[in-house]
C-alpha cells in the first residue's frame, strides 16, 4: 500500500532527485562557463621581461684576523704578498690570520 504524504513536504526520494537534478544542472551551467571564459580569453601578450644586468666580478685577496674582520687587500696576481703578510701579521702578533679569497666587482 502507498501512503500517502502531505502536499507540503516532499519524500526523501523526492528530495534526493531533485537535489541530484540541481547539481547535474549547476555542474553543466559550469562547464558551458569555463567553456566560454577559455574562448573568450584573449592570446598572453609578450611581456618584457627584465634582464638582469651582468656585473663582471674579480677575485681579490683578503687578510682577515681571527674574527673576520679585513685588514688588507690584494689584486690575484699578488697572491704571493698576499701569503707574506699573513705569515707576518701571524708571528707578529702570535693570533690566528686568515687569507681569503673574496668576489668583488669590477670598476
Amino acid at each position: 500500500m502507498a501512503t500517502i504524504i502531505g502536499m507540503g513536504q516532499p519524500s526523501n526520494r523526492e528530495r534526493i532527485a531533485r537535489a541530484a537534478e540541481e547539481a547535474r544542472l549547476a555542474a553543466a551551467e559550469k562547464a558551458v562557463k569555463k567553456e566560454a571564459k577559455a574562448a573568450v580569453k584573449s592570446p598572453a601578450k609578450a611581456s618584457s621581461k627584465r634582464v638582469p644586468k651582468v656585473v663582471r666580478m674579480k677575485i681579490i685577496w683578503e687578510v682577515c684576523n681571527g674574527n673576520g674582520k679585513v685588514l688588507q687587500t690584494f689584486t690575484y696576481p699578488e697572491k704571493e704578498a698576499a701569503q707574506a703578510a699573513t705569515q707576518a701579521l701571524i708571528r707578529s702578533t702570535g693570533s690566528t690570520h686568515v687569507l681569503r679569497p673574496t668576489k668583488v666587482p669590477m670598476e
